[in-house]
């Protein structure tokens, strides 16, 4: 007589804020540990690891599998599936609320799964409501909810009335009733925990990862070297610009590019809230711009169609019939007196990485983050970095032995106190050649950066492994295995 298959136990994870190729923090978080959980569960299966033998992945989306997800199945077919949510998918008819569709949807994956899976919720408002009217109280414990940060609250100013107010009762709401909750850097744990004193379930942490594209290539030290990159990327981002004839849309001639690509460079990679600090970064290259005889380009990653830093910035945004590489979706291009602004609105990795190789720093003045990802990135990947204090960005490398002005933190608002320090990684009169040299001498940027920077390795397998321990190595879980047995 045979045993009786057992049922699998779902991790059902909400893909739908990773659906474009549009990469913010929430996206590259989604991606990052459901690939991660693939690779976590395929290496337990092969150590025969007891609570976790049937468990498995599936990911639920409004409308067709990004083409991340579609990989991710075919890499692990038995331990990864995908769903369109049933009624209300491939359509816009249920997209606000946004828990509306999630709450419905959970309905149908309790019948079918018998009880036996937990729903992760990556973002804050994609929770299901735990009412009476919609869903038993028993249910909560199926819930994992990811809250990622408390920025509403931190810089209300920068939010608006009615998304700060639904931010604060739900994410209140959330952290009184759920038991599993998780964000991603120990500062937003203090915030939450702060949010709720009362809460008597610890707030657990899920350590973000960094791709592994970061970092995985040297720098340039040849000048030679780097003028060439330069050259190539600039070629490669402006290809689909036209032949206006307004100065601010068409494409660069010859010698523009000659001359953007001999200035120095500096990046910064975000969206463009007012908290992201562009406005002050603005000014700062303006100065840099007059106290440096080769000049300044600044070029800004992750600028929003709608609006920026700067009121008056002209969208010149183009896109060719296959885009830029794997995902460009275009850019604007701004004057800035002398110098060059090149805003882009998303690049693909492979074109992010090289960037942050051809660069010379990255500044990066927001107010808030609850984790950061582009100090990390640029960090990794061998380029100095400057940022304000006070956020998340403060531990990613505690107890570093960086040199000084690789690793900058800065707390203030004035733009003379961030000149003075990207001028001290511009000039170089301190000796961080010689740190970037030992960094030449490694396998790559990111082992030695890893290794100088106190040990955190920024791998998403840690993220993985810290939910699947939380949800399953506590004996007492089990009996959400052993639901409807």
């Amino acid at each position: 007589m045979t045993s009786p298959e057992v049922r699998p136990f779902w991790l059902v994870i909400d893909i739908r804020a990773a659906a474009s190729e549009r990469h913010s923090g929430l996206a590259r978080f989604v991606i990052g540990l459901s690939r991660a959980l693939g690779e976590a569960l395929t290496a337990r299966r092969a150590q025969n690891d007891s609570l976790t033998e049937n468990v498995r992945v599936l990911l639920i989306s409004k409308m067709d599998p990004p083409k991340w997800a579609i990989e991710l199945i075919q890499e692990h077919p038995s331990l990864v599936s995908f769903w369109s949510g049933g009624p209300g998918a491939l359509g816009q008819a249920w997209d606000k609320p946004q828990y509306f569709w999630s709450s419905r949807v959970l309905h149908w994956v309790l019948k079918w799964s018998k009880g036996r899976f937990y729903w992760i919720a990556p973002g804050n408002f994609d929770r299901p409501v735990l009412s009476r009217l919609l869903l038993p109280r028993s249910l909560r414990d199926h819930i994992v909810q990811v809250i990622h940060d408390t920025i509403p609250l931190d810089q209300a100013r920068s939010m608006g009335f009615l998304f700060r107010t639904q931010f604060s009762l739900l994410v209140k709401r959330t952290l009184t009733r759920l038991p599993f909750v998780f964000t991603v850097s120990q500062d937003s744990a203090e915030r939450l925990g702060r949010l709720a004193p009362r809460r008597s379930q610890p707030i657990y942490i899920l350590p973000n990862g960094v791709e592994p594209i970061f970092g995985a290539l040297p720098r340039y030290r040849s000048v030679a070297d780097l003028m060439s990159a330069r050259r190539s990327f600039l070629d490669i981002l402006f290809a689909s610009m036209g032949e206006s004839a307004d100065s601010d849309e068409r494409k660069p001639t010859q010698e523009e590019l000659e001359a953007m690509t001999r200035r120095r460079w500096i990046i910064g990679v975000g969206r463009a809230q007012k908290y992201k600090g562009w406005v002050l970064a603005e000014e700062v290259v303006q100065r840099l711009h007059s106290d440096l005889s080769e000049g300044v380009s600044f070029i800004r990653v992750g600028g929003d169609e709608e609006g920026d830093a700067t009121k008056n910035q002209v969208n010149a945004r183009k896109t060719s019939s296959e885009g830029i590489a794997t995902g460009h979706r275009g850019f604007r291009v701004q004057r800035l007196q002398n110098g060059l602004v090149v805003n882009v609105e998303s690049l693909p990795d492979e074109m992010l990485a090289q960037l942050y190789r051809c660069a010379d720093l990255l500044i990066h003045p927001s107010q808030a983050e609850g984790f950061g990802f582009p100090p990390v990135e640029a960090a990794l990947s061998g380029l100095p970095v400057v940022y304000r204090t006070g956020t998340a960005v403060d531990g990613h490398f505690k107890g570093h032995s960086f040199h000084p002005h690789f690793w900058q933190g800065i707390d203030s608002d004035d733009p003379t106190q961030w000149s003075k320090a990207l001028l001290s990684v511009l000039r170089d009169k301190s000796g961080l050649d010689k740190f970037m040299d030992e960094m030449s001498l490694a396998i790559h940027p990111r082992s030695f950066i890893c290794q100088r920077g106190g040990g955190q390795d920024f791998r998403w397998e840690r993220a993985a492994e810290s939910l699947l321990s939380v949800l399953f190595a506590n004996q007492d879980n089990k009996r959400l295995a052993e639901a409807a047995e």
